[in-house]
Order: C-alpha cells, then structure tokens, then sequence
C-alpha cells in the first residue's frame, strides 16, 4: 500500500488497548531511504506530551478507510519506553536502548534496509535479540532525518535551485520511501509537482536547507508532473517510477 507523509501525518495510532494519539514526524534513514520510526503526539495521555517513537516492526494494521495504524503493544509498554528529545538526533545508542527494551533484532545488522529481513515485522521475533552480536562499534552512525524537517529544502540540480520538497511517498510493505515530491511553484508561477527517486540524491544538508539532485535543470522539469489525488494509488506511483526509469 503506498501513502504519503502527509496523509500519515492524519492517521491516529492505536495500541491494543487504547489510542495512544497522532504522527507527529516520521523519521527516515537517508541512506537506505526507508522509514524507521513514527514519532507519536502523545499529549492525550502522557504528562508533557512525552515524545515516544514506535518502529514499523511494531505496526500490525494499517487502515487507510479510517486513517489509523495498530501497534502490536499495549499503552503501558509504551508509556515506559525510552523517550527521545525531540531536539537532538536520535543516536545509534539510543537505537540499541529502545531496540533491547521491545526485544526486537537489530535492523542495522544485515546487508538489507531491514538486516537479513525483507519486511520489519520479521525483526519482532525476540530470539533476534539473543542471537545479536554484542560488538557493533562497525554499526554506529544511523542516518535519520525527519521528514517534517527536510519538507520545505529546497531542491538544487547541478545547475541551479527549482522548488522544494513537499511530500514523500511510502511503500507500506517494507516502509521504503518511493517518491520525493518537489514542488516548483515557489520557483516557477502555476508551479508542478515533480517527482524524484530517492536514487536521484546525492546529498541532504541540514545547514544549508537543501536537498542537492544528480539532475540538471531540464532533467528535473522533464519528470512527470505529479496527480496529487493519486499518490496513494500503487499502480500509478508504480507507472511514475518506471516513466522515469525509461
């Protein structure tokens, strides 16, 4: 199923007993480009709105009728998960702590986005967590980012700026993102909405706000033109990706 970051950010969560509130961010390793965390608003039901973050080898449903995810948890196992502070990266170690605390395996060990696994929920097994190897210093460095922060970079081809992005879409099945969507109309009156691979970036940089692209100008503006209604749409992202990849 393919959704985009922006409809995610209306989904509530839903424990095994109760809704634990909305998505507040969504983090993604800009390495792999693949989803590694949903960041919950918990305002409803923790003092000062505690920051948790859930992987999706914790997501048992998604349901795009009523616009909420399940989580194989109760509330009370995630009240007293690790917190993030929203305000700092969320480090490797921090990874490890939250990881040993839901007994999951690691992602990071494995040649695959998700180890030696196709699909994250796979990593769920605790035997993983046993069988982990102790001496990860080859494993330290994590590439997350957040996609509330990186919406809005600008977009630099290898010639100049056009537009910024605006969206990202996501394949639910592995949680890897399919699409960067740019948006020209800050750059270009009327503006498009354009679409990128993940393949087509070559560097994200926080300092400057922008997303650096292997394209010249008119390779970008020669990407298809984007249906925003149809972002969920699997067959038609699949019909994008492989236009582009003509």
């Amino acid at each position: 199923m393919m959704v985009t970051y922006k409809q995610l950010k209306h989904f509530s969560i839903h424990a095994t007993d109760k809704d634990i509130g909305g998505i507040r961010d969504i983090l993604f390793d800009d390495d792999s480009f693949v989803i590694r965390y949903l960041v919950a608003d918990t305002n409803t039901w923790l003092p000062l709105s505690r920051k948790v973050v859930i992987s999706p080898i914790s997501v048992s449903i998604i349901n795009r009728d009523h616009d909420t995810i399940d989580v194989a948890m109760d509330a009370e196992t995630l009240k007293n998960s690790p917190t993030i502070d929203e305000h700092k990266p969320v480090s490797r170690e921090y990874e490890e702590t939250l990881f040993r605390y839901f007994g999951y395996g690691y992602y990071w060990i494995g040649p695959g986005a998700w180890g030696d696994f196709s699909h994250p929920t796979e990593l769920a097994d605790p035997k993983l967590m046993d069988e982990a190897r102790e001496d990860l210093s080859a494993n330290k460095e994590n590439h997350l980012r957040a996609c509330g922060e990186v919406s809005g970079y600008e977009v630099a081809t290898t010639d100049d700026n056009v537009g910024h992005i605006c969206d990202f879409v996501v394949d639910t099945r592995n949680w890897a993102i399919r699409l960067l969507v740019v948006d020209t109309n800050n750059w270009l009156p009327g503006g498009k909405k354009l679409a990128l691979l993940p393949t087509d970036i070559l560097q994200i940089d926080w300092s400057s706000h922008r997303v650096s692209v292997k394209l010249d100008h008119d390779g970008l503006m020669a990407r298809p033109d984007i249906d925003i209604d149809k972002l969920g749409n699997g067959e038609y992202i699949a019909d994008i990706v492989h236009q582009i990849a003509k």
